[in-house]
């Protein structure tokens, strides 16, 4: 999967995807931005090529960055 960082364009590859109605596909930086507003509105966050659920929402809830997908599938 090559997708890229729908916010920064081409040269930036994408961490995450986030689905609602449709889907977009984040950095792990434009993740961290705008976590807080996407969440709200009911995107849900699915790092991408990592064996986890969510791992943002704890560090959404402490305020923390949203991390890049640190473990990729092997």
């Amino acid at each position: 999967m090559n997708e890229t960082c729908d916010r920064c364009g081409p040269a930036v590859g994408a961490g995450y995807r986030v689905d609602r109605v449709g889907e977009l596909y984040l950095c792990g930086q434009c993740a961290s931005r705008h976590w807080p507003a996407l969440s709200a509105q009911g995107w849900t966050f699915w790092p991408l090529g990592v064996h986890a659920l969510a791992p943002q929402a704890r560090a959404a809830v402490r305020g923390g960055p949203v991390p890049d997908a640190a473990w990729p599938l092997a």
